[in-house]
């Protein structure tokens, strides 16, 4: 071989690693300009701590690179009419059918943080008309809130009363209510332990996750706990 063909191949070679390695270098740049970028992970949560105090909250966490501010959360609602919901897309684009919640406190999110806002809808807005929520930082982006569907809205952030009863005497009186707090259940009693009627009321609660151990509890406490305190065998109910 050659000087002049070895020369040729070590200038293909090199040439081949030159055009490789800028390749390389480019992908980095543009890898690291991808990364140096804000960005939002939003997510939403369910629950009760009891009847009437739901605990529903968005949790938001930053991902990328640049700190973002959170302007306010937006709310997307199911309009009521069918005819609207033709043109939802429409409406929402004009402004209609949307809240606006904003936090009590602007946050401002650094890479590796999170915040939660606990969801505030107004009065008449049922949980279940919203169909989609976003995020809106304080550049007017828009990240999108992973949302569940209507349907599944239905079985876990809402509430509903099961069952209620009350038993009384001329001394005592006990209340028991029962309730569907998303998909647990929950046994609110009330009962005054002392004597006459004008005693200090008292209280104790259960939670349950299986239906049918709830309904065992209600039937226990109507047939026989609620009438050891009235008849005063007993102080409370367990």
């Amino acid at each position: 071989m050659s000087q002049t063909e070895v020369l040729a191949i070590w200038g293909a070679v090199t040439g081949t690693i030159g055009t490789v390695a800028g390749l390389l270098g480019l992908w980095l740049r543009f890898r690291q300009h991808g990364l140096d970028k804000a960005k939002l992970l939003c997510e939403s949560t369910f629950g009760f701590d009891s009847p009437n105090r739901p605990t529903h909250k968005l949790t938001i966490r930053s991902i990328g690179r640049r700190p973002v501010v959170i302007d306010n959360i937006r709310y997307f609602i199911m309009p009521r009419d069918w005819k609207q919901r033709i043109t939802k897309t429409w409406q929402y684009k004009k402004g209609r059918w949307l809240w606006h919640q904003e936090p009590k406190q602007k946050a401002k999110l650094n890479e590796g943080e999170k915040t939660e806002i606990g969801i505030s809808l107004p009065n008449g807005i049922t949980i279940t008309e919203i169909h989609k929520v976003e995020v809106v930082d304080q550049t007017g982006k828009a990240w999108p809130v992973k949302w569940l569907a209507s349907s599944r809205l239905q079985n876990v952030a809402t509430q509903e009363t099961l069952d209620e009863f009350t038993k009384e005497n001329d001394k005592r009186i006990v209340n028991v209510t029962g309730y569907r707090l998303g998909e647990k259940f929950f046994l609110e009693t009330i009962f005054n332990t002392k004597p006459g009627r004008t005693g200090t009321p008292c209280g104790r609660s259960f939670w349950f996750i299986d239906l049918k151990k709830y309904q065992e509890k209600l039937q226990n406490v109507k047939d026989v706990q609620s009438d050891m305190f009235l008849s005063g065998e007993t102080e409370e109910i367990q």
